[in-house]
């Protein structure tokens, strides 16, 4: 697990480049961290009201106010009340009353309305299940616009792993209400072995969790098991717990690391981030030998699947085990006009490749399928290959080279 050292700091980097306010700039920042920290809720909210009055008064008067800062304020403020004085009413009604204030004051913002989520989940743990999934799905209709027109690779990552989760809470109403039966599950399928999916959830946790940036930079360590286990269960402590375990596992997985795990899976049991627990530590116990350890946690995964109706993938995948199968299975895919598979062929993040098929449509990517040929190999490594096609251009042959990349077993396109 030694990969997330690097890969976590950078998501860290990038979220607070995007969020200017995860800096404690100001002492009353200080003080609300010192507030959450010792968990004195009461005084923290006392002091974000107090810093969202004086922001507003700013921007009465004209004066520049800024639009992340004041935001994350909010949603601090509506969690806190929320899940740590337990006062969900009140919490709705600061998300409307940011609502109404962003109506008056509209300013640009490249995210999608991540309150949205917290209103849904306000609404589940209310038992109005109706309410909840119109907001999950005001956020699905958000996030697959804004992924249509972002272009920032890391935020679109952000976004699409983000929509599997709201798909799987949606799913888990239904669960629980017993509506829906025989349809399908919104979320049919999850590639737990895909290098990305979990690269990409823990770093969520920067955008989705309003406290974080107070938890992460507290002084004094806590136990993992004894902050796992004293935590409410709403969503964000989920995300953040799940975070500090992929932190505290990412140069090696220990005893200490094990008990976070068993605590957080005993908290959050069929979580959308526990399946991404199991699946991280049935890795490392799979190549570590540890094979009872691996069968526990692989059989705990297809149970959760089976009752969800839903395909959990774990292990790499035969269609892209070799350059030439993936390139068979593109091929394929093409003819048959089926783009998402074509897409599932390139490396995670080539999202210029999904505006292309948008662009060309169904049968223009049939016709593309039809005229390719076979791949002829140049040269390979454990890592990465080399192979090239070649293809009649105004009568010449022309060689173009086709780059693939090893990710966890799957070969899969990096240069056409």
């Amino acid at each position: 697990m030694n990969k997330f050292v690097s890969i976590f700091t950078l998501f860290i980097i990038l979220c607070i480049a995007n969020f200017p306010c995860l800096s404690h700039s100001t002492p009353i920042d200080q003080e609300i961290g010192k507030a959450c920290i010792s968990s004195d809720y009461g005084t923290a909210a006392t002091l974000v009201e107090q810093q969202i009055k004086e922001q507003r008064e700013k921007a009465s008067k004209g004066e520049g106010v800024e639009y992340s800062n004041l935001y994350k304020k909010y949603l601090l403020l509506a969690h806190i009340y929320a899940w740590r004085l337990n006062k969900p009413d009140i919490a709705l009604l600061k998300y409307q009353e940011w609502n109404e204030w962003k109506k008056l004051c509209p300013q640009p913002s490249k995210f999608p309305t991540f309150e949205f989520l917290y209103i849904a989940e306000i609404h589940e743990a209310k038992k109005d299940y109706a309410k909840a999934i119109e907001y999950y799905q005001y956020l699905l209709d958000e996030l697959a616009d804004f992924t249509q027109k972002e272009n920032d690779d890391v935020l679109i990552l952000l976004c699409e792993d983000l929509t599997r989760f709201v798909k799987y809470q949606i799913d888990g109403i239904h669960l629980k209400t017993r509506s829906k039966k025989g349809d399908p599950p919104f979320l049919t399928r999850l590639k737990l072995s895909s290098q990305l999916t979990h690269h990409v959830a823990p770093f969520l946790v920067l955008v989705l969790v309003p406290a974080a940036e107070y938890l992460f930079s507290q002084d004094k360590p806590v136990d993992l098991v004894i902050r796992i286990q004293q935590s409410p269960s709403d969503l964000s402590s989920m995300i953040l717990n799940y975070a500090f375990i992929v932190a505290a596992s990412a140069s090696t997985v220990d005893e200490s690391s094990e008990k976070a795990m068993e605590a957080y899976l005993s908290k959050y049991p069929e979580g959308y981030y526990s399946l991404q627990l199991r699946y991280l530590f049935y890795k490392f116990y799979k190549e570590g030998g540890q094979a009872r350890e691996a069968e526990k946690l692989a059989k705990e995964l297809e149970t959760i699947a089976s009752k969800r109706g839903m395909e959990l993938i774990i292990r790499a995948d035969k269609r892209f085990s070799s350059p030439e199968k993936t390139w068979e299975t593109y091929k394929k895919a093409l003819i048959a006009g089926d783009i998402d598979l074509a897409l599932e062929c390139y490396v995670p993040g080539q999202w210029q490749h999904k505006k292309v098929f948008t662009l060309l449509g169904k049968e223009k990517a049939k016709e593309i399928g039809r005229e390719l040929g076979n791949i002829h190999k140049v040269k390979v490594s454990e890592t990465m290959a080399e192979y090239m096609i070649i293809r009649k251009e105004k009568g010449k042959e022309i060689s173009f080279g086709i780059y693939f990349h090893n990710l966890d077993g799957e070969w899969k396109i990096q240069e056409f």
